[in-house]
């Protein structure tokens, strides 16, 4: 199977797991990928439509994997009881609908593996607001677009034990929301070239518009910067 890039990095980031949830699944191929690499024992393949539930089902006979992989009718979680997967996978959604999805349902699980497409800085702040643990950021480029893809878990987990430090002390200024506090503490190369080019993109705008918004994400901008030149 010949996933897109920014699913095979997807795949990579989960580590092994009993059972994963895979939201919004589609075609089903981030589930099928991970259960014949043994990466998961079970996975609940789960959609809201029947047409991408139908072609899922379809893959995951012709794969053989239907004792492993089970497909679900569901609007986001709601098929899904509480820690009935160790393992939560939504991407390729926005960052607003995401957070419908898991609203009230952030402590049902150990761990989610989420790539919001848009409203990321919202998304950051509904999840430090909601006592969450982004415990790390990845950036990558496919098809000449940027996806950042978080590992979250609930502070309250077994597994924050485990973690050196409270990572949500790298998400405080405006900055850290919407470019990500842990990317620029690691001084990301995949975000230092995005934002070199939102730079450009917000200068170019300022040379036609004294617009205040733009004039306040540049300086975000130029701030986020920074991160590079210490």
């Amino acid at each position: 199977m010949n996933l897109p890039y920014r699913l095979k990095k997807i795949v990579d980031l989960v580590p092994p797991s009993e059972t994963i949830a895979d939201i919004g699944c589609d075609h089903a191929y981030v589930s099928i990928e991970l259960v014949k690499s043994g990466k998961a024992g079970h996975a609940l393949a789960c959609d809201i439509n029947q047409g991408p539930l139908r072609s899922a089902k379809e893959n995951i006979i012709s794969e053989g994997l239907s004792s492993q992989i089970e497909t679900r009718l569901s609007d986001g979680l709601e098929a899904v009881k509480p820690h009935e997967a160790d393992s939560v996978i939504i991407a390729g959604m926005g960052g607003l609908l995401m957070e419908h999805i898991l609203m009230k349902r952030l402590h049902d699980f150990d761990r989610f593996i989420l790539s919001p497409q848009s409203d990321i800085e919202h998304f950051r702040r509904f999840l430090i607001e909601n006592n969450m643990l982004i415990t790390s950021e990845t950036m990558i480029i496919d098809d000449r677009k940027f996806y950042t893809i978080l590992t979250v878990i609930p502070k309250n987990n077994h597994e924050t034990e485990a973690i050196a430090e409270d990572t949500s002390s790298y998400y405080i200024n405006d900055e850290d929301f919407i470019y990500g506090g842990l990317l620029l503490r690691d001084r990301d190369e995949t975000l230092h070239r995005f934002l070199l080019k939102e730079k450009e993109r917000y200068e170019n705008i300022l040379k036609k518009t004294d617009n205040d918004i733009i004039r306040k994400s540049h300086k975000c901008c130029l701030k986020a910067l920074e991160a590079y030149t210490c």
